[in-house]
């Protein structure tokens, strides 16, 4: 057994406090045995006679009475006054147990006589409580010294907490007994009037959140740690704008997420923190009525939605979920995560290729899928523009292949993964998306199957955005890149896009793309001063912001709907679905195979103006061979 770098395991200290508690019980009987025979000589006969088996029942009844009282559960650095109160009733039942046992014995004959008089239990019972309590008492005391002198010796970052109640308390006792950490609570702030002016802890609250600039300056503190678990965003906002003002580092403890403090952690800022706006609440109702007893299939299921939505179709009870990718590696590690929360029999992992018609057939003649979402694509920008016959072939085919299969095997639903970069698009990956949504479109009026796209925003967190790749470059000492001072995009997080699919999915009848309403969009280079900030740093002083210029295929803004798109409003107002534009089918058709004998030709100039015909509104020039490298 390891011993964890807070000490020993809680399995060692356990056994330790028993056996400590055990040498009280013989000691404190030994000692209340011998003090009585000054008094009643002839009383320890008995005692002494059967003393070999009485001290260990003894000692057995008071370990078996400590669990019953939980005392042993708990972790000893953490010991506090409620838990004296239980060790005070712990040991009187001890010790009534003991005599009503020798009471008992002697009324059965047993032993033909009571082992020890009543005033050895009452004398051993009050020494056994003061041991116990000493002993614990004792381990505290050492703590708090060897907390005093770590933080003597060693440079500890001073902490104030925002947030005076059970959080924040919990937060100021666990850095109190691990100052390894070296994070030094010194003072709190909280908005309740009745708490200001008090001290907990042995800190003051020294007011509310309209102070906090002040407290930073005059306790000259290095980091705020924001422990309301029930704080909305504009109380998070507020202190973020101060820390910001104040270069000071913030990070939270505790969310409405967290229910056993114990296992909470400090983390930085959530990505929801980045979006400067509500976040969406969706009906989570219509989403369980939607997929729960229904066998789900999520191609590209590997991948930062499609992993997302995996996780969610099973909490909300799907019958069967299968996870197609052609990532061996990803769908390895989704099964071993998903496998610790759910019965590995309710999902299945089959490796394949949307290219692949014969393996579509074969994995959707094994499962006949209810609803099949579509994540599986090419998504980053700068590698569609290095090659563009692949994301064509992946982007535009794959979903053809796709959804073809599904409507050969009856599918209710087919669901497509979009972008907003399939609106007036000047990527090949945002022209292939924008194909995609016309193929489905084209799809669902000609079957039974109903398809209908989903399309949002940059999402934060995903494999290869760019808020990981801001953290890793101000991890690394900067410089962090910003490609333009005015770039703005559209945001939402992983939870916010996945739940948007989902109610997307349970809402479509057929034809619609969905739009989340994602409030304004915000400017990269805000962004990534916000994390230089919040990591502690501040912009273009400790870390330097460097502009690279416009990538190929890149545009400074975003745009969620096309002029010709009309949209109307759902029975969520954050949602909204854009009618279809009328199209002629035929011609859909024809081009597609003129896009698919092109790309098998090669030639590149021929390529994009065959996209330029399918996306009239494809701004794009092909990418110079410099550009590429």
């Amino acid at each position: 057994m390891k011993k964890s770098k807070r000490g020993l395991p809680h399995s060692v200290s356990m056994m330790l406090l028993m056996l400590y508690d055990a040498a009280c019980v013989a000691v404190s009987l030994w000692v209340a045995a011998l003090t009585s025979l000054a008094f009643y000589p002839g009383s320890l006969l008995s005692f002494f006679r059967y003393a070999w088996f009485y001290f260990p029942a003894a000692i057995v009844i008071y370990w078996l009475v400590g669990f019953a009282f939980r005392r042993y559960a708990g972790v000893l650095r953490h010991v506090e006054l409620q838990d004296a109160g239980l060790q005070v009733i712990a040991t009187l039942v001890s010790y009534l147990l003991l005599f009503v046992g020798d009471l008992v014995q002697e009324s059965q004959h047993l032993l033909g006589y009571r082992i020890t008089k009543p005033w050895i239990y009452a004398i051993a019972a009050v020494l056994t409580m003061f041991l116990t309590f000493f002993g614990r008492a004792a381990f505290k005391i050492w703590q708090s010294i060897r907390t005093r002198w770590i933080m003597a010796r060693q440079q500890s970052r001073r902490i104030l907490i925002f947030g005076a109640g059970e959080a924040g308390v919990f937060f100021k006792r666990k850095q109190d007994n691990h100052p390894e950490d070296l994070l030094k609570p010194v003072v709190f702030l909280d908005d309740n009037p009745q708490l200001i002016g008090r001290r907990i802890g042995g800190i003051p609250v020294f007011g509310g959140r309209e102070r906090m600039a002040e407290a930073i300056d005059k306790f000259r503190i290095d980091e705020v740690v924001v422990a309301i678990p029930t704080a909305t965003r504009e109380v998070f906002q507020y202190a973020l704008n101060v820390c910001k003002e104040k270069r000071c580092r913030i990070q939270r403890f505790g969310t409405l997420d967290d229910v056993d403090l114990s296992k909470v952690v400090l983390t930085n800022v959530h990505y929801e923190d980045l979006l400067h706006r509500v976040g969406v609440s969706l009906d989570m109702d219509a989403v369980s009525r939607f997929v729960r007893d229904k066998t789900v299939m999520v191609t590209g299921g590997v991948g930062s939605i499609g992993s997302e939505i995996c996780g969610q179709v099973l909490s909300f009870g799907c019958k069967k979920l299968v996870i197609y990718d052609f990532n061996e590696n990803g769908l390895y590690h989704i099964n071993n995560e998903l496998s610790e929360v759910y019965d590995p029999s309710r999902f299945a992992l089959r490796l394949g290729s949307i290219r692949d018609e014969a393996r579509l057939d074969e994995v959707m003649d094994e499962f006949m899928p209810d609803v099949v979402f579509h994540a599986a694509a090419h998504k980053h920008v700068p590698m569609s523009e290095i090659n563009p016959r692949e994301a064509i072939k992946n982007n535009v085919f794959g979903t053809y292949k796709t959804a073809m299969a599904a409507i050969r095997h009856n599918v209710d639903k087919f669901i497509l993964i979009s972008t907003d970069k399939a609106v007036n698009p000047t990527s090949i990956m945002g022209a292939t998306k924008r194909v995609a949504e016309r193929i489905i479109q084209m799809l669902d009026d000609r079957y039974a199957t109903q398809f209908a796209a989903v399309r949002f925003g940059n999402v934060l967190g995903s494999a290869g955005s760019v808020v990981p790749f801001f953290q890793k470059q101000i991890n690394e000492g900067g410089p962090v890149t910003v490609t333009h001072p005015d770039m703005r995009r559209y945001f939402m997080t992983i939870p916010e896009a996945v739940q948007l699919v989902l109610e997307a999915g349970a809402m479509a009848s057929g034809g619609e793309i969905f739009v989340l309403d994602m409030g304004e969009p915000v400017r990269i280079y805000d962004l990534a001063c916000d994390l230089i900030r919040l990591s502690g740093y501040e912009p273009g002083k400790d870390i330097p912001i460097e502009f690279t210029g416009l990538r190929p295929g890149e545009k400074l803004f975003e745009e969620i709907r096309l002029d010709a798109e009309d949209c109307d409003k759902t029975s969520n107002e954050k949602i909204v679905v854009l009618k279809p534009v009328p199209r002629d089918e035929e011609a859909l058709t024809a081009a597609l195979e003129e896009l698919s004998r092109r790309v098998e030709e090669g030639d590149e100039a021929a390529l994009f103006e065959q996209v330029r015909l399918l996306v009239p509104t494809f701004n794009h020039e092909i990418p110079h061979a410099s550009e590429e490298a």
